[in-house]
């Protein structure tokens, strides 16, 4: 690398020093709209002044002979769950910050659909392919026999033939439910939906922690599926009333859900039969949603870097674009325990 590619301006360097955002750069030196003309002209000027000519990445791009990548993310996914809404964010700015253009499609999760759909995609052979929260085999199949540039974010190839960026899902899961075993609770109830390898890898989590604890899993003790239940995951608060009417739940002291979503919903099933949290059951969730600081009482919860999520997914496909045949990686990003008030300190074991 020379000296200038090191010294060479990026479209960040241009951004701060015009106060506007990545894309509004990005939308000025590929001349599309949506920036000021008082905006355009700052950025143009301080382009010209800065030297810039045009960043590394998109002279990589332009020497693999891909100009853009096609961002595909299931309608029903996005729709429901605020954690979407950062990870295509982070991507939109890591892409504009490349130069890789991106056209974002939302697919149906209809049983039949998504495949007929993604072979449409991939018919009209875009230069790469970001998948977000996707990872069922028939659609991995698919875009390894496209041959494209192609990464899984917050999913994973099990077989190890695509790039993929997630959370340690199953760090998540031990580690919420190392919390609750620590503030003394035995009786721990995992409240999750099985549908994607992502929820059966906080699972694993969960009963490793509990089988160091001395504790067997026990799936009629010790798990409420809502996929079994057919259940959607904003309706937990059903299935924890029904299960406190059957007296599944007698002597519970903890509920691990595997998302906010569940959590938030399981608090509020709670609180409707009289049950206190954290008075009378702890609770603990996985993703740290913005909602989440405004439960009453707050939620305690694991939280996933949505931010990183989205940037490193961009990174991966621009390594797989510039390099090929490079090897296969799966990046686990590590997750954090975010202390809320959602979980009481049990003086005896649960």
């Amino acid at each position: 690398m020379s000296e200038d590619e090191i010294l060479a301006p990026t479209l960040r360097d241009i951004a701060d020093a015009a106060g506007v955002s990545v894309a509004s750069v990005s939308k000025v030196l590929n001349n599309r709209g949506g920036v000021s003309d008082e905006s355009r002209r700052r950025i143009l000027g301080l382009a010209e002044q800065l030297g810039y000519q045009g960043n590394r990445s998109a002279r990589s791009l332009q020497k693999a002979g891909v100009d853009g990548a096609v961002l595909i993310i299931p309608a029903e996914a996005y729709s429901n769950s605020q954690f979407y809404e950062g990870v295509v964010q982070s991507i939109i700015a890591e892409a504009a910050a490349n130069s890789l253009k991106l056209d974002v499609r939302l697919t149906s999760h209809a049983d039949g659909r998504v495949i007929a759909e993604l072979d449409e995609l991939l018919a009209a052979r875009p230069g790469a392919v970001m998948a977000v929260g996707m990872d069922d085999p028939a659609v991995i199949d698919r875009l390894v026999d496209s041959k494209l540039p192609a990464v899984l974010v917050n999913g994973m190839d099990r077989t190890m033939r695509l790039d993929c960026v997630l959370p340690d899902n199953w760090s998540a899961g031990w580690l919420a439910t190392r919390r609750l075993l620590s503030a003394g609770h035995r009786r721990i109830v995992h409240v999750a939906s099985r549908h994607r390898l992502s929820m059966q890898r906080r699972l694993e989590g969960f009963k490793m922690a509990l089988e160091e604890a001395g504790i067997a899993f026990d799936p009629d003790r010790h798990l409420i599926d809502l996929l079994q239940m057919k259940v959607e995951l904003p309706q937990a608060q059903r299935a924890i009333r029904q299960a406190l009417q059957d007296g599944r739940l007698d002597g519970v002291t903890a509920f691990f859900c595997a998302t906010d979503v569940v959590a938030l919903s399981v608090m509020q099933g709670l609180q409707s039969e009289g049950v206190r949290v954290p008075d009378d059951v702890s609770v603990i969730g996985i993703d740290d949603i913005s909602i989440a600081t405004h439960s009453r009482p707050p939620l305690t919860t694991i939280r996933i870097d949505r931010g990183e999520l989205g940037r490193l997914g961009v990174q991966s496909l621009m390594r797989r674009i510039a390099e090929p045949e490079a090897s296969v990686l799966r990046v686990n990003i590590g997750v954090r325990l975010i202390e809320r008030a959602t979980i009481g300190q049990l003086l005896h074991g649960g």
